[in-house]
C-alpha cells in the first residue's frame, strides 16, 4: 500500500531535485573553468588569433591599408602582440577565478540545500 505524501515531503523532494540540478550545473562550470586555466591563450572567444605571432602580425597587416602612412614594424608588433596576449591571459584568468569561486559557493549552498531537505524529507516519512 502506498503512502500518502505530505505537502511538506512534495516541498522537500522539489528543493532537493532543484539542489542536484544546480550542482550538476556548477559543477560543469567548474570542470570548463579549470580546463579554460590550463591553456588561456585557447580560451573565450578573440576577434584576433593570439595563438603566434606569426598569425597575429599577419592579422594586423591585413588590417592595414597598403596606402597608409604608418606601418608597425616587426619589434613593435611584437609588442603589441605580448600586450595583446598578455592581456587575454589577463582576462581568461580573472573570469575562470570568478566561475570557480561563483560554483563552488552553489555547490556548497545546493549541498546544504539537499541535505536539509532530505532530512527533513525522511523525519517526516518516519513519523508516519
Amino acid at each position: 500500500m502506498e503512502k500518502k505524501r505530505k505537502p511538506i515531503q512534495i516541498y522537500a523532494m522539489l528543493v532537493n531535485v532543484v539542489a542536484i540540478i544546480a550542482f550538476l550545473i556548477a559543477g560543469t562550470a567548474v570542470v570548463s573553468a579549470v580546463i579554460d586555466r590550463g591553456n588561456p591563450i585557447y580560451a573565450g572567444w578573440s576577434q584576433i588569433d593570439l595563438s603566434s605571432f606569426d598569425k597575429y602580425k599577419m592579422d594586423v597587416l591585413k588590417s592595414t591599408s597598403k596606402d597608409a602612412a604608418y606601418i608597425p614594424t616587426d619589434e613593435e608588433i611584437r609588442n603589441m602582440y605580448e600586450a595583446a596576449k598578455q592581456d587575454h591571459i589577463n582576462k581568461v584568468m580573472h573570469r575562470t577565478y570568478r566561475d570557480i569561486i561563483v560554483s563552488v559557493i552553489t555547490i556548497v549552498i545546493s549541498l546544504l540545500l539537499f541535505a536539509a531537505h532530505w532530512w527533513l524529507m525522511k523525519k517526516y516519512n518516519d513519523q508516519e
